[in-house]
C-alpha cells in the first residue's frame, strides 16, 4: 500500500516504543492514525507528542482499550470506524512476554502472555474486518517476532503466540487476498524500548545470551524498516541481517540452529550455574 494519505489506520499498543515509532510513520505518510493502548496516561502524553508529526488536516488520536479483552478492544475499533468513516489499515502492535524458565512459569502466566499477543490479534482484527472488506484495497499487519520462527530458551510463554500470529497471518493472506486485503508480518529483533528493559531484568541469563548474537535495534530504525516493507506490499518483514540468517537458515537446517543455540546455553550456563 503505497498511498497512505488520507487514510485511516489503526495501532494496537500505539503508547511507547515501536508502537509509537510506527504511529509516527504512519503520521508522517499522511494518514490519520488511532493509536489504542491500556494506559490512558502513557497514551496521551504519547499522543501529544505525536501531534507534530500529523500534516495538515491530519489527526493523531489515542483510544485507550485493553486487546486481551474482547468486549473492550472490539467497542474502541467500532467507534473509531463510526467516527472516522471507515477503516484502511489495522495493526496488530500489542504484546507482551513473560520469560522465565518453563518449569517454573505458572500456567497463568502462558494464559495471560497468549491473551494479549494472539487472541488480541484476532479480536482486534475480527473487529476491524467488515471495515476494511469495504475497501477497494486495505491492510492488517502482524507484530510478530524472529523467536516467531524459532522457539528460544526461555521464551515458552512467548515463542509460541508469535509463531501463532505467523501462521494466522499466512491464512489471513490466503483468505482476504482476492477481496483486496493486504497482509503483512514484522518480526523484529530485540528492540531497544522501555519494555524490553524491564524484561532484561528477570529473563534468564541463557536467554540474554542467545539475544546477544544479535545486534540490538532502535524502535526508529525497526519503525522505519516496517514502513519501506509495508509500503512496498512485503508479507514477511525481517529487518536484522542476524533475524534474516535465522529464518533462511531454520528453513534449511533447523539442527545446525539447534546445535549453535545449544552451545551459546551451554556457556551461559557454565558461567552462571546458580540456573533453574
Amino acid at each position: 500500500m503505497k498511498d497512505l494519505d488520507g487514510r485511516h489506520v489503526v495501532v494496537t499498543g500505539g503508547s511507547y516504543g515501536l508502537g509509537k515509532e510506527i504511529v509516527r510513520g504512519f503520521l508522517r505518510e499522511g494518514a490519520n492514525v488511532y493509536a489504542i493502548a491500556r494506559d490512558g496516561d502513557k497514551l496521551a502524553a504519547a499522543v501529544d507528542e505525536l501531534r507534530t508529526d500529523a500534516r495538515a488536516r491530519r489527526t493523531v488520536e489515542g483510544v485507550q482499550a485493553d486487546v486481551s479483552d474482547r468486549a473492550s478492544i472490539s467497542s474502541a475499533v467500532e467507534a473509531i470506524a463510526a467516527r472516522a468513516g471507515g477503516l484502511d489499515v489495522l495493526v496488530n502492535n500489542a504484546g507482551i512476554v513473560i520469560p522465565g524458565y518453563f518449569e517454573t512459569l505458572d500456567v497463568a502466566d502462558f494464559e495471560t502472555v497468549a491473551r494479549t499477543n494472539y487472541f488480541g490479534a484476532v479480536y482486534a482484527t475480527k473487529a476491524a474486518l467488515p471495515y476494511l472488506l469495504k475497501r477497494t484495497a486495505s491492510a492488517v499487519t502482524f507484530t510478530s517476532s524472529i523467536v516467531g520462527h524459532k522457539g528460544a530458551f526461555g521464551y515458552s510463554t512467548y515463542s509460541p503466540t508469535k509463531a501463532a500470529l505467523i501462521a494466522l497471518a499466512e491464512v489471513v493472506r490466503s483468505e482476504l487476498k482476492a477481496k483486496g486485503v493486504q497482509v503483512s508480518v514484522l518480526c523484529p529483533p530485540d528492540t531497544d524500548t522501555p519494555g524490553l528493559a524491564a524484561e532484561r531484568e528477570i529473563r534468564p541469563h541463557e536467554t540474554e545470551a542467545l539475544a546477544g548474537s544479535a545486534k540490538l535495534m532502535s524502535a526508529v530504525d525497526v519503525a522505519a524498516c516496517f514502513m519501506r516493507g509495508f509500503k512496498a506490499g512485503k508479507f514477511m518483514i525481517i529487518c536484522d541481517t542476524v533475524g534474516k540468517l535465522l529464518y533462511r537458515l531454520n528453513g534449511v537446517s533447523p539442527r545446525a540452529v539447534d546445535l549453535f543455540m545449544d552451545a551459546t546455553v551451554a556457556r551461559a550456563r557454565k558461567a552462571h550455574p546458580e540456573g533453574v
